[in-house]
């Protein structure tokens, strides 16, 4: 029965990672004048990662999230020590930070849409706040990679 509801689970992320990288990758040749040859082995790489974290989180116990595991591995991957690192390192330069978050941007102002009665039940002083927060935490997050995307 666990093997099944892994397997479930696992074709569910990788679809989640498909639709994910085919945005991305859009984004990435029509924002960011990359090639789509070259951004498919970085979203492939990225894919891979996110899936080896997910799967690590389903089998690990304790209570720590999945981009943690996803942050280690990417991590990983990438040191110098790494005997991938190399091809790692050079095949997600080809993928623009800003083009790999649209999409997951995109992705939160659809769950958030979802819920728009609920949303609704808050009152105006609510709407208003969360409003605010949720434009202050894209601006603020579109900065920083922003400036991170220049320095880097």
């Amino acid at each position: 029965m666990e093997k099944e509801r892994f397997s479930g689970m696992f074709m569910d992320w990788v679809m989640t990672f498909l639709v994910v990288a085919i945005l991305a990758t859009v984004c990435n040749i029509v924002g960011y004048d990359g090639g789509f040859i070259e951004s498919l082995p970085g979203m492939l790489i990225f894919g891979l990662i996110s899936l080896a974290g997910l799967t690590v989180k389903h089998f690990v116990p304790g209570n720590l999230p999945a981009v943690a595991y996803i942050a280690l591995i990417g991590m990983i991957v990438a040191m110098p020590f790494s005997p991938i690192s190399g091809f790692v390192v050079y095949w997600a330069g080809k993928v623009s930070l800003m083009a790999t978050v649209t999409p997951i941007l995109a992705y939160a102002g659809v769950i958030v849409g979802r819920d728009w009665r609920d949303f609704l039940k808050i009152g105006w002083k609510g709407i208003v706040v969360s409003l605010l927060v949720i434009f202050g935490t894209f601006l603020v997050s579109g900065g920083i990679a922003q400036v991170l995307g220049n320095i880097l």
